[in-house]
């Protein structure tokens, strides 16, 4: 079998089974099925599954407060409950504001 090379920086295939090191951008192009049968072999997936990042107590809290006033403001809605909805809204808009400023909304 012959040596796969990248057009644009010289590397070859038998380099990357060796380092699982790319020579360039254009190397992810030019050994595209060798790259993804790899993975494939090396860890299963052929994506990246990356962790989900940490939450802390007091904002899961506050989203769960801003999921109850998005319920009850239906609640409201829906009995026409006019300045309650009023009430929720100011306290929801407050609410996403700390959320948003916390990069959870």
């Amino acid at each position: 079998m012959y040596d796969k090379i990248c057009k644009t920086c010289g590397a070859s295939l038998s380099e990357f089974y060796r380092t699982y090191m790319l020579g360039c951008p254009e190397c992810y192009k030019n050994f595209h099925e060798e790259i993804v049968s790899a993975l494939k072999k090396i860890q299963g997936k052929t994506y990246h599954v990356g962790k989900t990042p940490k939450v802390s107590k007091v904002d899961r809290e506050l989203f769960s407060e801003y999921e109850r006033l998005i319920k009850e403001r239906e609640e409201a809605t829906i009995s026409g409950k006019f300045s309650r909805i009023n009430d929720l809204t100011a306290e929801m808009n407050d609410l996403a504001e700390e959320l948003k400023r916390r990069g959870i909304l």
